[in-house]
């Protein structure tokens, strides 16, 4: 009996110690922060979900901005995942400190992990601290970049932000479940303005002319999404706009939306005068990313497989939205150069583009598969996003045999989807006459240009 006892003791603490999430305190020390991690239980290793490496030269980030300061624990890249590791055979500890010097740079396939916003003012992204655990650390070199936390020991991740001045950006809070939706932690940053019902937090650094441009912009092409899509269920959409100087030539910008929440990030020497071109640039991208309350939020992917769906629906979204605001826009252009794009991409599957770090083939691609539905919806992709959205509310998950089910219905034959599937799973051998088959079997007006790529008449 005693025996007994003992066992069901130790079992119940065991399975109380499993349920417990991983916590993770997150404090301002000067200009970097120090994260405090306790973990449930003793692990040879724990993994991060999010691991896409920096998009500059495809290492690891956090093998550049965080510091170990807990003896007998490192951090190290194995495979395609970011892991602290216990050194010489022992389990990391359930406590463990790092130190984090915010990273600024744009990620493969991820939101950036830090953005300073002006001053002192720093936002750090709280998805980056979500971790499950191994029994083994050998296991962690065959798992794939996009880990599903059903495959592996989740226990979830709090992460509390500590510090004066903070607060939250978006809607969430920041408990983690492998790589959920997350938001950002914001330090020292002055109050948003609100204009229109859209919240902005725009770095003081930034050029002035862009930051009215953006702040003007952002609500009517989120009333003219609005009024095509139906609600987002977004009630204050907040921009976040960080500057990173004009340090390179021409103009750089790239971000993400997560829940309630635009992130916009802007470098370069040709940012500092208003241009034309650079205007256009900023409200295409403030037009996709606001696509993503929708075609991202609404619903969702269910594996990174399926990213083409939102990035290229978002893509032909924002061309279409931005059209609509600015006749002087060249959304034929925009399209075009993406159809050329996907021909140099196209010839490895479209679905396992993030495994080879081409995030692109995603959003070109995707973007020509979203021109073919476009047609098939008699020339309206709103409607076919709509009733994507209509379809999936009840588990607001969209996976691609949904996508492709709702453009046969649209087109009346699934000969068009069956094209997609094709260059999806499996590439093609001529990706230029693949599109052009594409085009010409759902009635698109196109021409060939001097090296046989599809052009929108």
């Amino acid at each position: 009996m005693r025996l007994w006892l003992t066992a069901l003791i130790a079992l119940i603490a065991t399975t109380a110690a499993a349920a417990q999430p991983i916590d993770v305190a997150v404090t301002r020390e000067g200009h970097t922060f120090v994260a405090d991690f306790t973990f449930p239980s003793a692990a040879p290793a724990w993994g991060f979900f999010r691991s896409s490496p920096s998009a500059t030269d495809n290492r690891s980030w956090r093998l550049q901005s965080w510091q170990v300061l807990t003896p007998g624990v490192t951090l190290q890249r194995r495979g395609k995942i970011d892991a602290l590791i216990g050194t010489n055979g022992r389990p990391v500890p359930r406590k463990v400190r790092v130190r984090v010097t915010p990273f600024t740079g744009h990620l493969v396939a991820d939101y950036v992990p830090a953005l300073r916003l002006g001053g002192n003012s720093v936002a750090l992204f709280d998805g980056h601290y979500a971790a499950f655990s191994v029994d083994r650390v050998a296991s962690l070199q065959a798992l794939p970049a996009d880990v599903d936390s059903r495959t592996v020991r989740d226990p979830g991740t709090r992460v509390r932000f500590r510090g004066n001045g903070l607060r939250l950006a978006g809607d969430v809070e920041g408990y983690r479940i492998g790589k959920s939706e997350g938001t950002y932690g914001l330090f020292g940053v002055p109050r948003a303005v609100v204009r229109s019902g859209v919240a902005t937090v725009i770095d003081s650094e930034l050029p002035i002319w862009l930051s009215n441009d953006l702040a003007s912009f952002t609500p009517r092409a989120m009333a003219a999404l609005t009024a095509r899509l139906g609600p987002s269920g977004i009630e204050q959409p907040t921009v976040l706009a960080a500057w990173e100087g004009a340090g390179i030539e021409g103009a750089s910008m790239n971000g993400g939306a997560l829940k309630g929440l635009i992130l916009m990030r802007f470098e370069g020497q040709s940012v500092l005068q208003s241009i034309p071109e650079l205007a256009d640039m900023a409200h295409w991208f403030i037009a996709h990313e606001s696509s993503h309350f929708w075609l991202g939020q609404s619903v969702h992917y269910s594996t990174q497989r399926d990213s083409w769906i939102m990035e290229g629906g978002a893509d032909l979204l924002a061309t279409r939205t931005v059209q609509q605001l600015d006749p002087r826009f060249d959304g034929r252009k925009r399209l075009n150069d993406l159809i050329r794009e996907c021909t140099t991409l196209a010839g490895r599957p479209v679905a396992t583009s993030l495994e080879r770090n081409e995030p692109r083939s995603n959003y070109a691609c995707g973007a020509v598969f979203a021109l073919v539905a476009e047609k098939a919806s008699g020339g309206n992709f709103y409607a076919f996003v709509r009733r994507l959205i209509d379809a999936n509310r009840a588990d607001r998950e969209l996976t691609a045999a949904e996508w492709y089910a709702t453009l046969d219905r649209a087109s009346g034959s699934p000969r068009h989807s069956a094209a997609i599937r094709q260059m999806v799973e499996s590439g093609s051998r001529e990706p230029s006459s693949a599109i052009a088959r594409m085009f010409a079997n759902a009635r698109i007006a196109f021409t060939l240009d001097a090296k046989g790529v599809p052009q929108l008449q």
